[in-house]
């Protein structure tokens, strides 16, 4: 019985989201690109800031909404 309620109940606990993007600025010679992670020991993150998608040009700030909206659920980076 117990397994039955853990296989039913471990789905609720996995939370997935999407990785970040970021810029990336090239220490040879100046080029910017986006990517999720480091491309290399040449390289260095350009700024904190986080980014949805693969151009970088929609910010992945965290919306804060309230909790107490009946059939709400948040949603990590949005």
């Amino acid at each position: 019985m117990r397994l039955v309620v853990l296989a039913f109940l471990l789905p609720l606990l996995a939370d997935a989201a999407p990785a970040p993007y970021y810029l990336w600025q090239s220490k040879l010679d100046g080029t910017v690109i986006c990517r999720q992670s480091s491309p290399g020991q040449g390289w260095e993150r350009l700024d904190g800031r986080a980014f949805r998608d693969l151009n970088c040009t929609l910010p992945a700030a965290r919306v804060e909404r309230p909790t107490g909206v009946p059939g709400f659920r948040s949603q990590p980076g949005r």
